[in-house]
């Protein structure tokens, strides 16, 4: 199956992130929260993706691939990720399996890593997402670190 690579920009600067994309081989960046927007100026959108056009690495925002505002405050109120995972998986399985059906398209014709905050994987929505792809369509999943 195809490789989907995974990436968080917590304590990163814009530079160190777009390197290791492109170390990786990265050709599409695909954002994947639901507020794309940052404290951090290198990752507002604008910012983003004009340093991923520089460094040759084409970037999407797909914000309905993002948790929703309930899912965050749930989980900032409970610290219970489990609960959030299962949520959150529920919610993609439900109301988003077209856009996981293109997703999964896109995973299989090019090299696609999604971005959000968190930078351990296990701790983000974006996991989910990944593990979605590896049931669907046997997709390697790539943590870059």
């Amino acid at each position: 199956g195809p490789t989907v690579y995974t990436i968080g920009y917590e304590k990163r600067d814009g530079e160190d992130v777009v390197s290791k994309l492109r170390d990786a081989g990265v050709e599409l960046l695909l954002d994947v929260r639901d507020r794309p927007f940052s404290r951090n100026p290198d990752f507002r959108q604008k910012r983003l993706a004009a340093l991923c056009e520089a460094a040759g690495i084409d970037y999407e925002s797909w914000t309905h691939l993002g948790s929703t505002d309930h899912q965050r405050d749930r989980l900032r109120e409970t610290g219970d990720f489990s609960e959030f995972r299962k949520r959150f998986r529920d919610l993609m399985r439900r109301t988003r399996s077209e856009v996981m059906a293109e997703l999964s398209e896109l995973v299989a014709e090019r090299t696609v890593a999604m971005i959000c905050y968190e930078r351990c994987h296990d701790e983000c929505h974006r996991s989910v997402l990944a593990e979605l792809l590896h049931a669907s369509d046997d997709a390697e999943v790539v943590a870059i670190l």
